[in-house]
């Protein structure tokens, strides 16, 4: 068989075209190392060489992107300098790699600089040069824009050196389940004249973005650092974020970090060991506000600088504020104002929720608690360094303050730590420190639980109006807490281990139990006439209180427990539960004068001759006698033989002096 000549050039490429899979393109380098003028398409690999640009005018794109599994790497420049974009996917591209590499510069006049413009693009941008969209027009127009990505995987990686920036627009916007990790710089500035729209990262309202702001990172917004939230009420949304030491986060006229929401379907994980702040100079301004559940790590500094208010209603400068979740935190929180701002404050914590829907402050979305670790700072400059806003919720609010931590409000007005009707449990064995208003503690109509085991308390501590309060004292053996505030407010006040003095006035009329420890009076009448006095153990002590009283509503005895009067006495409205078995000691009282004092005829009370039957004063044992008002209990009169042992030893002591004196 005669062999065929062969097929021109043209042919073969036909047939091989045809021999591919339907929709399998084939890849078309490019490489500009001169002045480019002409968009290019990229379905393989395209390069811009050292010293190459490639410039477009109007509205035509400088690059567009057609194939799967492109790479760009660009060495030069690319510059578009009308409203077309430098880069852009509107195919749906897969695997795309974009390289901006160290001093090559990639920049939009008046539109984005790269856009990815379908759901299922996916894309890796690695930038050490610098991305620029200038935004001429103010539309809108990002560094980056992977916005409409939704089931594509979209990375920025934003080396050390690396500017991605925008003017008037947020500089990076990601797709969902997007990942950012910056070692450089995302900017977003603000013009004069410019709409106040302009976030370094904005999520929008795609869920599952996680960014990692490096040691050397800078994340600034003209308004937010990074934004994003909740598309509507029934949508979860979910962001992570990630600052290292030496990382800095800020919003320069709004949050450092601020995720707008609805409720608890919003939900925050921030690790900060950096900076993260937030300045309002014509609105809010917090250094985090996420509108819904956020779990915050903190080692370094959170902060609001500055709020404002354009009305006669205050601004809250809040260095945090949540609708619920976990904060931990071993480094800095605080809300400050600027000098000479009159209408707003600075506060430490809010929680709250907050639904745009009708832009007031809700209920908590959840549980809420606040761990303040050693070394841990948590300060309102000019308000509560902590506060609960809102109407009951039905969630808990705990707040755990370590020993060598602080908590610390400011202003005139509110307690260092302030709650609403939620119910709150306190822990604290650090400083809670609420002396410019004069109150430490000011809780709600909850059930309320407050627990020290140490550290300090200034100012007064109010348990709220729920009736079910309790406050425990728990330092624990050889230490001591000392307190000179007043206390309101609580069902109970219990001392259960330690040296607990109460210097200042408290007016709570619950009970006042002692079940280990020593509680010290010091001062007349330090406790309220309405409390009723429980000894289940431990020791009460009475301290400069002179010769009257320490009155209480009544006396019950349902522990071994011992009394130093300090020449003192008290006086008890009614007799409480006495235990079988149970001793009660008195010392430091004065001789002939009653130890304690019971209103009423207690003489036929078999109660009142048990407990008289287990009690010693001063040693001795006890009496009784009514005065027609009182039964008055004092140190029984020494039996004969008592006074004669004592005169035996007294005579003993005359002799052995006299031997002594002749020899």
């Amino acid at each position: 068989m005669p062999i065929a000549p062969p097929k021109s050039s043209s042919a073969m490429q036909f047939l091989l075209l045809a021999a591919l899979p339907l929709g399998v393109a084939t890849a078309a380098d490019f490489t500009v190392s001169g002045a480019g003028t002409t968009t290019q398409t990229l379905t393989g690999k395209g390069t811009i060489s050292v010293g190459g640009s490639l410039t477009l005018a109007g509205d035509a794109n400088a690059i567009n992107v057609t194939g799967d599994n492109a790479t760009l790497d660009n060495f030069g420049i690319i510059d578009q300098t009308g409203t077309g974009r430098a880069i852009r996917d509107n195919a749906g591209v897969k695997n795309l790699i974009v390289n901006n590499n160290s001093g090559a510069v990639m920049q939009a006049a008046d539109a984005d600089v790269i856009q990815m413009n379908k759901a299922k693009s996916s894309v890796t941008l690695n930038n050490a040069g610098q991305m620029i969209s200038l935004n001429a027009s103010a539309g809108g127009a990002q560094a980056v824009d992977f916005s409409a990505i939704t089931s594509g995987a979209n990375t920025v990686n934003n080396l050390a050196g690396g500017l991605l920036k925008a003017t008037n627009a947020d500089a990076v916007r990601t797709g969902v389940n997007g990942v950012v990790n910056n070692s450089g710089t995302i900017q977003s500035t603000i013009t004069a004249t410019a709409d106040k729209g302009s976030d370094g990262i904005d999520a929008q309202n795609n869920s599952g973005v996680q960014i990692f702001n490096l040691p050397t990172g800078l994340i600034e917004g003209g308004r937010h650092g990074i934004t994003g939230g909740q598309l509507d009420a029934a949508t979860s949304f979910a962001m992570s974020v990630n600052n290292s030491a030496g990382g800095i986060i800020r919003g320069l006229n709004g949050s450092g970090i601020n995720l707008d929401g609805l409720n608890d379907k919003q939900l925050a994980t921030i690790v900060n060991h950096g900076a993260i702040t937030g300045r309002g100079i014509t609105g809010d301004g917090d250094g985090i506000d996420v509108d819904g559940l956020a779990n915050i790590t903190n080692t370094g500094l959170i902060r609001s600088i500055n709020a404002f208010s354009a009305t006669t209603d205050l601004a809250y400068s809040e260095g945090i504020s949540v609708g619920g979740g976990a904060i931990v935190n071993s480094g800095t929180i605080e809300g400050l104002v600027s000098t000479g701002n009159t209408n707003a404050v600075g506060r430490g914590i809010t929680l709250a929720g907050n639904d745009l829907s009708t832009g007031g402050r809700e209920g908590l979305y959840g549980n809420a608690t606040i761990t303040n670790q050693s070394g841990g700072v948590i300060r309102g400059q000019s308000d509560s360094a902590i506060v609960v806003v809102g109407a009951a919720s039905g969630h808990v609010v705990t707040i755990n303050n370590y020993a060598g931590a602080s908590i610390i409000g400011g202003g005139a007005v509110n307690a260092a730590i302030k709650g609403n009707a939620d119910n709150t449990v306190i822990v604290s064995g650090g400083a809670i420190n609420g002396a410019s208003s004069g109150k430490a503690i000011e809780l709600g109509g909850g059930k309320n639980s407050v627990t020290i085991t140490g550290g300090t308390i200034s100012g007064s501590i109010n348990g709220g109006s729920g009736g079910q309060n309790t406050l425990v004292l728990n330092p624990g053996a050889g230490n001591s807490f000392a307190y000179a505030g007043a206390i309101s407010n609580f069902k109970q006040v219990e001392v259960q281990s330690g040296n607990v003095t109460f210097s200042g006035v408290s007016s709570y009329s619950g009970a006042t139990r002692l079940s280990g420890g020593v509680l010290t009076l010091d001062g007349a009448q330090r406790l309220s006439a309405d409390s009723a006095l429980i000894l289940n153990g431990g020791t009460l002590r009475l301290t400069n209180a002179g010769a009257g009283s320490q009155l209480f509503a009544s006396l019950s005895l349902t522990g071994d427990s011992s009394v130093r009067l300090g020449g003192s006495s008290l006086t008890f409205g009614a007799l409480g539960a006495v235990v079988d078995g149970k001793t009660l000691s008195f010392t430091e009282a004065t001789w002939g004068v009653y130890a304690f004092r019971l209103l009423g005829d207690y003489s036929a009370d078999t109660s009142f001759l048990a407990l008289l039957g287990a009690t010693h004063i001063n040693g001795q044992g006890a009496t009784y006698a009514f005065d027609g008002t009182y039964t008055t209990v004092l140190a029984a009169v020494p039996e004969p033989s008592t006074y004669a042992m004592l005169f035996a030893g007294l005579a003993l002591l005359g002799v052995m002096a006299r031997r002594r004196t002749k020899v």
